[in-house]
């Protein structure tokens, strides 16, 4: 298998600044976006421009789920390096030509574009976190790419907020790239091409050679369990899409909450989800298996769904948001570090799959959410509450499961 070899630490180093530059890109739109709409290509109609918001938003989102499988299984044929570099590249320039657009069609295609090569490094970095011998060093790695995903999401709504707001000196008809509400796509392009340096002079493809000691990483694939891992994470984003667009209308509407004070739900939850990782990242637990792990993290996802509709201020709200972001947070790496163990030499394929899905889950989980809240919402937290609870409750019996068998096989016949 060809593999990305890196100089000392500096090349996991690229995969971290890659990672977190994409998903700054992905955080530095979402709030600024609507006001782009309507300075820069001229959308005045405000239903017209909350439309256009949640449609780009979604190309971005569709991009993600329709090119992740196809970059990743380059990945695997051409190695991590090229493939990463192209993303990178073609990123950096969607970026840039996103802040130049100046009519409305061109801005879809642009925003489809720089999904598409985010699709290229999301899941060939997470491969290359794969290549090593170590498996709780690979746990790590995941654990980390994770973190910086988080915390990427998280600091792009606050450059984008920080840039915009930046007071025009000259008239706007003088204005470069349509003024500082544009410098926020600027920006993020200039990030990524300064990783795109970074990857391209500190990491090498070389061929990798694996320990025979290594069971996890040297074990062949595993189809139905990579299926598997695969449904555990689209149901696991379904649900956290649901949850931030209940969240927002729950707080707004039924709690009563300024939008501030959601702003700030919405940052806990990240902080929340970031901690975790970090904290997996620094001391992996070593008494639990990976189906305590995931069963219980799936308890807590359904505990905070379901504890939201009967949230009636705002710190009752913080410890469901707490919930939520605690089982999100686990269950983000987790189920991608058992998706890389099953799936062999297939890395990329497999969790290019994974990232598509992911994308899936969460848009399917939003829109769900946004159209059933009006008229049954509380029967919308049950009936996915109820998923997540039965998930996490199968996937305690399965873990079990082959101990019985064993210990059934093992018990005397009586004659």
């Amino acid at each position: 298998m060809v593999g990305v070899l890196t100089k000392s630490g500096a090349g996991f180093t690229a995969l971290l600044a890659a990672t977190f530059v994409v998903f700054l890109g992905y955080g530095t739109v979402l709030p600024i976006l609507p006001l782009f709409l309507d300075r820069v290509l001229a959308v005045t109609t405000p239903g017209d421009v909350s439309r256009h918001t949640g449609l780009l938003t979604g190309m971005y989102t569709l991009a993600l789920f329709g090119f992740a499988p196809l970059w990743g299984s380059l990945s695997d044929r051409l190695g991590r390096r090229p493939v990463l570099l192209w993303g990178l590249a073609g990123f950096a320039l969607a970026m840039l030509g996103f802040s130049l657009t100046r009519n409305l069609p061109l801005a879809y295609g642009v925003r489809a574009l720089a999904g598409a090569f985010a699709a290229a490094v999301i899941p060939v970095a997470l491969a290359q976190a794969a290549e090593c011998d170590d498996a709780t060093l690979r746990a790590r790695r995941f654990a980390w790419l994770s973190a910086t995903a988080t915390l990427g999401f998280l600091s792009g709504p606050m450059l984008s907020g920080w840039l915009a707001s930046i007071p025009m000196v000259m008239p706007q008809s003088d204005m470069v790239l349509g003024g500082p509400v544009a410098w926020p796509f600027v920006a993020t392009a200039g990030f990524a091409a300064g990783v795109w340096l970074l990857t391209y002079h500190h990491v090498r493809e070389q061929p990798v050679q694996r320990s025979s000691s290594d069971a996890p990483a040297s074990e062949p694939a595993s189809p139905r369990a990579v299926g598997g891992f695969l449904a555990l994470t689209l149901l696991a984003m379904l649900g956290l899409g649901a949850f931030e667009v209940g969240l927002s209308l729950q707080g707004r509407q039924s709690i009563g909450l300024n939008p501030f004070k959601v702003g700030l739900l919405f940052t806990e939850c990240s902080l929340v989800m970031l901690a975790v990782q970090l904290l997996w990242s620094a001391h992996p637990p070593k008494g639990l298996t990976p189906g305590h792990l995931i069963g219980g993290a799936f308890l807590l996802m359904a505990m905070g769904i379901l504890g939201l509709p009967y949230a009636s201020g705002f710190w009752q709200a913080v410890v469901v948001v707490a919930l939520l972001g605690a089982g999100s947070g686990l269950l983000i790496p987790l189920l991608a570090y058992q998706v890389s163990l099953a799936s062999g030499p297939a890395q990329g394929a497999a969790l290019g799959k994974q990232t598509a899905l992911s994308s899936l889950g969460q848009a399917v989980g939003s829109a769900g959410a946004g159209l059933l809240f009006v008229g049954s919402a509380l029967g919308t937290y049950w009936g996915l509450a109820i998923v997540l609870f039965v998930t996490a409750i199968l996937t305690f019996v399965i873990h079990y499961h082959p101990r019985v068998i064993a210990m059934v096989s093992h018990t005397p016949r009586q004659d």
